[in-house]
């Protein structure tokens, strides 16, 4: 006999909750009868702990020590593990993608599409989402507009990071690796009860790399890396009464992020410090600069949490408070002519308060809340440049190019969420979620050609601006679930997302408009053989309008409202394991993106202004939209031996990602080609030591990370960044 919907969720529950507070490495199980089951995975993506299969959600979750095994140290490595996901940098920012909606500016200020949270606070710098996967518990992605629950900038999803919290025993770890490239690393945690009332946790971690390439003038390491990271979680526990505050730190200073070249932009225009007589680098991972890029970025954060019990209500409150700063300098041409400096830098600082309401009612369970949030940044980019660049016979360095400001960003809104048991197997959800927005901007826009570049200098402003823009989003859901037996779920569901409008430092423009997507979808979640089998599947179709796109005009990045696009197609993650201690996993996803009506002029194709196309526009209607490969796949096999009171995995992964492109304009040398990359992982296991040997992209293959057409007073080159080279080495942790 099937149970209710209710009991059926708290068994699952209550059993995943018993069998670990975290999930194994391989993701198995056993049953007093000695088979192999996959393990069920508690998540909280609807803000309140659900068993994974239950969620009416496309969700990928790991543990944290599994992604330690897997060597998969931060957000890039999420592209790895769940479908239909892609990820890049620029200058050290973090371009999330999910299901070809992601980020594609590079200005300081600017907003990403998926939301990023830490422990449930959202954190609205992408630059400060790379320092926070250390001494976690798992991570989630969540694929699709997550509108109601999480708001503003959650138009393609949401990535879920939960750190390891104190537990009542004192236990830890203390793990070290060593690998390629001089890599150094150190991670440890130590925490547990000081009493019946206080528990801590202290964590930490440390990398120190030598660079994946060499700048060939100065002969001096590039994208090496130098980060310390740090966080304390304190919690008291008063019965129905919990409070919890936490602190996080994280700080790299080294030759991180700079930009590599990669070809011209135009077939018909030779960049201009080739032209001059420089050199580029014969590999791309190096460069040839006259001066190595300096990185330096330092990111903090404190926050409190309290829950407490009204009734039968369980009212939250989470309160924090963030710091950030980044600053990157490289240059602009990519070649060792002395033509230009390229220097960007973002200081913001923001404040957030949640409240949420929760409870259950008779057959409907439901969330209420109110969210505040409030944000000041500060950045800018300065471009010096040499008389050369404007065809002077001089290579003086001129002041050039320098737009600064401030923006100020308060945002307000109101959620709500109920569920509703319309029968044992049918489950009816609707939300809603209003939101607030009022964006303020005091910046200036200079083009010194008189004086002398001097470091800190201050400008001329030839331009200023101050101008402000509001605005408000109804954001409704409803959905479906069907329940065809306790282990199978069919769901659908109707959505709508969001991001904000805003503007852009330093161009002078009008406020852009917020995009809006209306989702459609459909999945299931089974397990079947006993639990040997799981798959959970989904198709989709978007209804994308008003997307906001950023190109390179001149010195500038511009943004604007591109008229409409359309985004479908399927995912599956499947997890198999035929006999006890073999597991195959699979995670496969086939997309189809493309603009229906957009047309506008490509600024590195000047060739295309004729008189009969004065504005050289280009029509992109049946484009791909950038980062968002049609198709792509995760595998992995892993097998375990027992012994004795230990075990030995080995496991082998492949991922395949087909093509993408970094602009709407789908150049081929602005892309990404198809690529396939190995990984191996062998790990001994016991109660106490871990260690692991691991190897990643085991062919070596060098792919670009994000690349962009740069501005025509250089020639129109191509630069940006690169994905890690071949990596592997050795690490050890004993846990205690």
């Amino acid at each position: 006999m099937i149970n209710t919907k209710r009991s059926y969720r708290l068994t699952l529950l209550t059993n995943c909750l018993l069998m670990s507070t975290s999930i194994s490495a391989m993701a198995q199980t056993e049953t007093d009868k000695g088979i192999m089951i996959i393990e069920d995975i508690v998540v909280t993506a609807q803000k309140s702990s659900e068993n994974l299969q239950t969620v009416p959600i496309a969700i990928t979750a790991m543990s944290g020590d599994k992604m330690a095994r897997r060597q998969i140290n931060g957000i890039e490595g999420l592209s790895s593990i769940s479908p239909n996901v892609d990820f890049g940098t620029y200058g050290g920012v973090a371009r999330l993608a999910v299901r070809g909606i992601g980020f594609d500016t590079i200005n300081p200020g600017a907003e990403g599409r998926i939301a990023y949270h830490l422990d449930g606070v959202y954190i609205g710098r992408p630059s400060a989402t790379l320092g926070t996967f250390f001494d976690i518990e798992r991570v989630e992605v969540l694929r699709g507009p997550q509108g109601t629950l999480y708001g503003r900038n959650a138009t393609g999803g949401s990535v879920n990071v939960i750190a390891r919290q104190p537990t009542e025993e004192l236990e830890g770890y203390i793990r070290a690796g060593y690998g390629n490239y001089n890599a150094v690393t150190f991670e440890g945690a130590v925490g547990g009860s000081l009493n019946d009332i206080i528990g801590f946790r202290i964590a930490g971690k440390t990398l120190d790399r030598d660079g994946y390439g060499k700048n060939i003038i100065t002969g001096n390491d590039i994208d090496d890396a130098k980060q310390r990271a740090f966080r304390a979680i304190v919690t008291f526990d008063l019965e129905d009464f919990q409070i919890k505050l936490s602190a996080d730190y994280s700080h790299e200073n080294d030759n991180n992020y700079g930009n590599h070249y990669f070809g011209p932009g135009n077939a018909f225009i030779t960049p201009l410090g080739i032209e001059l007589g420089g050199l580029v680098a014969d590999s791309p991972r190096d460069i040839a600069n006259e001066s190595d890029p300096k990185n330096d970025r330092e990111f903090w954060g404190i926050s409190s949490e309290i829950e407490f019990m009204v009734s039968d209500i369980t009212v939250k409150s989470i309160t924090s408070y963030r710091d950030s700063m980044y600053r990157v300098d490289t240059e602009l041409d990519q070649t060792s002519y002395p033509i230009s400096t390229f220097i960007f830098d973002e200081e913001a600082e923001q404040f957030s308060q949640e409240l949420q309401i929760s409870g259950q009612l008779a057959n409907t369970r439901f969330i209420l809340g109110a969210y505040y949030f409030d944000e000041k940044i500060t950045g800018g980019t300065h471009i010096p440049l040499s008389l050369r660049a404007l065809g002077a016979p001089s290579d003086v360095i001129l002041d050039g190019y320098h737009v600064s400001g401030n923006t100020h960003t308060q945002a307000l809104a109101g959620f709500g969420q109920i569920n509703i048991d319309l029968s044992d197997r049918t489950v009816l959800t609707l939300g809603g979620r209003y939101s607030w927005e009022k964006k303020d901007i005091d910046d200036y826009f200079q083009f010194d050609l008189v004086r002398a570049y001097i470091p800190g200098q201050a400008p001329l402003p030839v331009f200023t601006r101050q101008d402000s823009s509001s605005n408000t989003a109804f954001t409704p859901k409803i959905g479906m679930e069907f329940i065809l037996t306790p282990d199978v779920m069919l769901y659908a569901s109707i959505s709508k997302g969001f991001k904000s409008g805003g503007f852009n430092l330093g161009d002078l423009e009008p406020a852009f408009q917020p995009e809006q997507i209306w989702s459609y979808e459909t999945g299931l979640k089974g397990t079947w053989v006993d639990g040997r089998l799981r798959v959970n599947g989904s198709a989709f179709y978007y209804d994308y309008t008003n997307i906001q796109v950023s190109k390179v005009v001149g010195t500038s990045v511009i943004i604007e409202n591109a008229a409409s696009s359309e985004i479908y197609g399927i995912e599956a993650e499947i997890t198999a394991i035929p006999v006890n201690n073999l597991q195959i996993d699979i995670a496969a996803s086939w997309l189809q993106t493309k603009f229906k009506d957009f047309t506008t002029a490509d600024p590195a194709r000047p060739e295309l202004i004729t008189p009969a196309n004065p504005l050289g526009e280009v029509n992109l209607s049946g484009n791909q939209l950038t980062q968002a490969p049609k198709f792509s796949v995760n595998a992995g096999i892993e097998y375990t031996w027992d012994i004795e009171d230990a075990s030995l995995t080995l496991r082998g992964e492949l991922k395949y990602q087909d093509r993408i492109y970094f602009t709407p304009f789908n150049i081929d040398a602005v892309s990404r080609e198809p690529n396939t990359k190995f990984n191996a992982f062998l790990t001994y296991s016991n109660d106490i030591w871990t260690m692991s040997l691991y190897g990643r992209n085991l062919s070596n293959s060098t792919t670009v990370a994000n690349s962009l057409v740069n501005s025509g007073l250089v020639g129109f080159p191509v630069s940006g960044s690169i994905d890690a080279p071949r990596t592997y080495g050795i690490q050890i942790s004993r846990h205690f």
